[in-house]
This record gives C-alpha cells, structure tokens and sequence, in this order.
C-alpha cells in the first residue's frame, strides 16, 4: 500500500471515529492490521450511533450511501480472504468515506469541498513528515523527554483538527494544522541551538567524530526534502535552494571519498560545510535554524 493511502486511510478513519463512532474505542489506524479495520469497519456500519441514525433519518441519499459503503466493505473482505491485503484496504478507505458523507447527510451538514479535503490531506501529512524529522534529531540529541512531550502534543492537535474537518469547519482544521506544522518546526530550531554543547563533546578518534557529522548532515537533509515538499514548489527562491543543496552533495560525495581514504579530519571539514550549504537552503525557505 502506498504511503499516501496509508496516510488517507488514518485521516478519514481518524474523521470516522469522532463523527460516526464515539461510543467505539479502537487503536490508532497504524497499529491495526487488515483483519482489525476489518472489524472496525463492520462495526461502524452495523453498530455505531451514525449507522442506527442514517437508517431512522429517512434521507434516502444517505441510506444509500450506507448501502454503498457497505458495497465497499463487502468486497474489502472478499479481496482480503483472497490475499490482496492492499486492494482490501483501499475499499476500507471508500467505505468509511462514503460512511462519514452519509452521517453528514442525514444530519443536514454542509460538506467540506473536496479541494479543502485534499489541501488538509496534503498539509498534514507534511505534518507528520516534520514530526517524523523531529523524532529522529530529538533521538540523535537524547532529547527523549522533550519529544515524547511534542509528539504526544502533536496528537492530540490532529485529533482536534481532524475532529473540526469532520465537523464541516474546514479553514478553522487547516489553521490550528497550520498551528502545529509551526510548534514542530520551533521546537525543532530549539533542538538545533544546541548543535555547539554537542560539539563540545570529547569524541574518541575521528572516525566516530566523522560518523556523528555524518548523521548530522542526513538530518538536516532530511529537514531540507520536507521544506522542500511544503513551501519551495512555486517558490522564487527555488533556483536558490537548489544551488545551495547541489553544492552540499557534492561536499558530501567529497565527504565520503575521504572518508574511503580514512582521511577522516578532511572527511569531517567537507560534511561541515556540506551541512552549512543545506542550512543555507533550509533559511532560503524561509525557516530560521541555528548553525
């Protein structure tokens, strides 16, 4: 299953839990597997308060987007017991859609346009990719706490912006996303300012000194490539940032030649400077980080 799927199935699955089931408690969507949803799914047709409320509505719209859903859910098994785990969850994924446009129906909600859907889709898995990023430099900083803190904050802000798109309330969900892209980013600048304390640190040869600029340098060209998704598409200052990371990978490719060599003190130099040329980009973009 692709990663963008993936990402649909736990946003709308995420939407389906505060709108049609808030009486039925389930994991979050990345733990579960197939036959889980599976049960999930079936339980929201069958047993939520949004399935009983589509069928009293007498809205026959929305009783017939329940049939259709229930369409969807029931191919989702045939495929599944056929062994095709993906295509079972690609059904998944339309049958809670057609499920949670059904309740809105009967209810008389507004839908959110499918431009706002997708904008939101688009932003929060930027969202997630950030956090992603700040997981792994919090992990390199031994910054465990700080980061358990700010990802358990992060979810509870999707939740919640989640919860308003379901609700119809689509600039209110893109704002407060647009809140919490700008949280991890800072908090990510903090956890950047403290570069020098780390590089005070007493390595014991340079091959380990070489190794930790190295993991340095993939953090943030990792920063760099979710920068690069979220505001350097149309950007004028595009053809800047490209310079600034074509010159970083050819001080990195430098780098490694080195290294190859056991030239570690030239090998740490050029990673140096290849990090300085993404931090380069990353400003370019309009982000501020130490360095």
């Amino acid at each position: 299953m692709t990663k963008k799927l993936v990402v649909r199935f736990a946003l709308i699955a995420s939407l389906a839990m505060t709108v049609l089931a808030p009486g039925v408690q389930a994991e979050p969507v990345k733990s579960q597997d197939t036959a889980a949803r599976l049960g999930y799914v079936q339980r929201l047709l069958t047993e939520s308060s949004a399935a009983k409320k589509i069928e009293q509505s007498g809205n026959a719209q929305a009783v017939a987007m329940k049939a259709d859903a229930q369409a969807h859910f029931d191919k989702a098994t045939s495929l599944y017991d056929a062994g095709d785990a993906d295509a079972a969850e690609a059904e998944l994924a339309e049958a809670i859609q057609l499920l949670t446009a059904a309740a809105r129906e009967a209810n008389g909600e507004t839908p959110v346009s499918q431009k706002q859907t997708d904008d939101y889709g688009n932003r929060r898995e930027s969202v997630e990719a950030l956090a992603t990023a700040h997981d792994r430099i919090a992990t390199e900083k031994g910054q465990d706490d700080m980061n358990r803190e700010l990802q358990a904050r992060v979810s509870t802000e999707l939740a919640a912006s989640d919860a308003l798109l379901a609700e119809g309330k689509g600039e209110e969900a893109r704002a407060m996303l647009d809140e919490t892209y700008e949280t991890i980013k800072l908090s990510l600048e903090q956890l950047r300012g403290g570069d020098t304390l780390v590089r005070e640190l007493h390595f014991e040869n340079k091959q380990d000194e070489y190794l930790y600029e190295l993991d340095r340098n993939d953090t943030h060209k990792m920063l760099v490539q979710v920068l690069f998704a979220e505001k350097m598409e149309s950007s004028p200052m595009r053809a800047t940032a490209e310079s600034f990371i074509s010159k970083a990978t050819t001080l990195r490719e430098d780098a490694e030649s080195a290294a190859g060599e056991e030239q570690y003190e030239e090998a740490i130099e050029l990673l140096e400077e290849s990090t300085k040329e993404l931090i380069r980009a990353i400003r370019s973009a309009g982000v501020y980080i130490p360095g």
